[in-house]
Parts: C-alpha cells; structure tokens; sequence
C-alpha cells in the first residue's frame, strides 16, 4: 500500500486588524493562488469561494483565523448563496462594497442574516444617503480607506456614521503618518502594512476528484439513501477529511464527537454539505487531478476500506467499530497529505475517544487493528503475526489477504461507480 504523495500546497493570505493599543480583533482573509503572496483574481466570487473553502475545511478555522473573527470580502452573488449560512456566524464578519449594499434585496438578505447572528463591515463607503442607511443601522464595522479619502471627506463620513452603529475601522494604513492621521481624525481600530503585511498560511491541498465531487453534490440533489452518500463520501478520502472538519468549524452549535462519515453527514446536515460541495466545486478551475491519479488518496480510500473489513470479521458483534476503522485506516495518512503533525490534526476535528487513541497511541482494539494493518502493509511478517495473536488469533494471514484483496477491488471500482 505504499505511494507517494501528489498533494501540493494551498495559500491564504491574512491581513491583522488592530485597535488602538494593537491588540488583534480579527484578520481579513484574502485569496491566495501562490506563494508570491499576491492576489491574482479573475472572477471576486470565485476568490471568495475559495477563502471560505480553505479557511473553514482545507485548512481549518483553527489555522486560518487562530480563535479570531474572520473578515471576508462577499459580493452580492455570494451573499445570496445558501452555503453562507454554514459558516458559524460568531467567527465571521462579512465585507460589503457599499455599491452593493444599495442594490434592491441586498438590504432585506443581510437583515435576515443579521437575525441569524451574521455581521458586516461596510467598504469604499463614500457618502451616507437613504440607500445605504439600512446597512448602516445593522453593519457593527465600516472600513473608510485614510489614503484615498482627504481629511475633509473623512471628517463628515465619520460625522453621519457616529449615528449609527458602526465602528469605524481605518484601512490602508501604510505610513507613521497615516496611523497619526487616522488617530488624530478618531479611528481606534486600524488595518494597513504600517502594522503588518499581508502574511501567507499554507498547508496541503487535498483536491477531491472532479468526477467524485459532482456525484456526491448529485446525489444529495435526488435525496439519496443516507447509505449511498456514506460510501461515496468513502471513496473521497480529502472530501472525508474536510467533512470531519468541518463539523468544528461549520455552524454546528457544538463540539460533536465524530465516530463514523454517515453521523457527520447527519451532524451538519445534507443542505450544507450540499452548500460546502457546491463552493468548493466552484471554487476551483478544473485542472484537479482525479482519484485515479491520485496516489494518496487512493491509499486512504483502501487502508480505511481494508481497515473496515478487518473490524467485522474480527468484532463482528461490534456495530460502531467498522464505521470508527474506516476513519482510522483514513486520517492515519493525514500527517502525510497534510504535513502537519496527527496531534495538530486532531486538534481541528472532535471525533470519538477510541478513534483518538488509536491514532495517537495504537491502543485498544481499534488502534490494534491499526497496527496490524500497518505490520501487514510494512510486510513484517513477524509484527503482524504478533499483533494477530494480540487479536486473539481472531483471524489469520488468509483472512488478511482475502480483505486486501477486496478492498483494492473496491477502490478500483471507485472511478466507475462515479461516472
């Protein structure tokens, strides 16, 4: 079962933004396709999908954000999509151009957001009129930019949005100047390079398969069994993964404790895994590499598969353990795809006592099953027989073999059951 790696890096660039006595109220995400730190944007909705994608599943909230509030710039079309209902509304905040603002139904979609806990910041503010006022009314920031805006514009701006809500936050703040400039005019919270450049966060792109992404969105569209979407999940090891995630960083309400793909389905919800699978498919450009090209993922999908199949015929009394080896056999590989340490990986993702332990200490039956598995793929012929007499001689060599051989039928199948 050994392959190498094909995952490669993905970037999101964060900006701090600070008040008076620079400490850190939040970051702004900002789209990142490189690590030249610069943002090469084509298509803003598309950006934006992909800041959402990466901060909240592929990379985790924890390391995007580190605890703080999200700024994320929206356009009028993001705004309106349902899958923004599924990031958690005490994390975010949602940046809006006041051009947008104004637009017919805009104000009456960010009352209903408002509502559910939602907040916004106004941008390229540049007058306070009856159109923006209901923004204004409900908006907890407004973002004025100190360089493109003379004291005299800046001075009544500040002025009209004191009535109001509002705090108001000074961007582009690049010199000693501007910072004294925007202290002397009021401003207590301030974003700019005179505090801090943009900084890149990266980690390892786990690209789902195309073909895997579309059947599982379709499926979800036609109300599919709760068992099919299960086992299409399966065959998407980085999709897995970024569900487990997103079980913490998702609006959830609460750390729950994943033991199985089919109980995080039910946790988050089929309307927003639909909503995630629908911006993570936008937000990419169809250059990704399928699961058949895939190496890393193919082996995810087949240690979780044989790993499965290990668990019912060694506890076949025991309904939960194939769903939990499943996920063992998955997330073992994480550290690889990912680059990251299986301690920092379990520190975005709540999943259940025996799975933890399992991964990190190889103990009890589920982490016993791990080690054999890992005995077996090593071909260590004397570790596996130890870990086997472990088991209790539950099964032996010829039921290992007959379980590989099944799970790489299954994963060859894989790419046919998706078409």
């Amino acid at each position: 079962m050994n392959a190498e790696s094909a995952q490669s890096s993905l970037f999101l660039a964060r900006q701090p933004i600070l008040d008076a006595h620079q400490t850190l109220i939040g970051y702004e995400l900002l789209f990142r396709d490189s690590a030249d730190n610069r943002a090469h944007v084509v298509n803003p909705g598309m950006a934006t999908a992909d800041v959402v994608c990466k901060a909240f599943a592929e990379l985790g909230l924890a390391s995007a954000i580190n605890g703080h509030k999200a700024f994320i710039i929206v356009d009028r079309e993001f705004l309106e999509n349902e899958g923004i209902e599924m990031l958690p509304p005490d994390r975010v905040v949602f940046e809006l151009d006041a051009a947008t603002a104004t637009e017919p139904g805009v104000a009456a979609r960010c009352q209903t957001l408002g509502k559910n806990g939602y907040a916004f910041c106004l941008r390229n503010l540049g007058g306070v009129d009856e159109a923006v006022t209901p923004l204004l009314e409900q908006a907890m920031f407004i973002k004025l930019n100190v360089r493109a805006l003379p004291d005299e514009a800046l001075r009544p701006l500040l002025a009209q949005a004191a009535a109001y809500r509002p705090i108001p936050i000074a961007s582009h703040v690049e010199t000693q100047a501007d910072r004294e400039r925007a202290e002397a005019l009021g401003f207590q919270f301030f974003q700019g390079y005179y505090f801090a450049e943009p900084t890149l966060v990266e980690g390892k792109k786990l690209d789902p398969a195309t073909q895997g992404l579309i059947h599982i969105i379709n499926l979800l569209h036609h109300e599919a069994d709760l068992g099919e979407i299960e086992q299409a999940f399966k065959g998407e090891a980085g999709l897995t993964v970024n569900l487990l995630r997103l079980t913490n960083s998702a609006g959830v309400g609460l750390r729950v404790r994943i033991g199985s793909v089919r109980q995080a389905v039910t946790v988050i919800g089929r309307r927003h895994i639909l909503r995630w699978l629908q911006l993570l498919l936008y937000s990419r450009d169809g250059g990704m590499a399928g699961f058949a090209r895939n190496p890393l993922m193919q082996l995810a999908a087949l240690k979780g598969n044989f790993m499965e199949r290990l668990a019912q015929r060694c506890f076949p009394e025991q309904n939960a353990l194939p769903d939990l080896a499943f996920l063992a056999g998955l997330m073992s590989l994480m550290p690889v795809a990912l680059g990251m340490p299986m301690t920092e990986i379990l520190e975005q993702i709540a999943i259940a006592p025996p799975l933890r332990q399992a991964l990190l200490t190889r103990e009890g039956e589920l982490g016993q099953l791990l080690e054999l598995t890992d005995r077996y793929d090593a071909d260590d012929p004397a570790g596996t027989d130890r870990m086997l007499a472990l088991l209790g001689q539950r099964i032996g060599r010829e039921t290992l073999n007959q379980c590989l051989a099944e799970a790489i039928a299954w994963v060859q199948s894989l790419g046919t059951d998706a078409e």
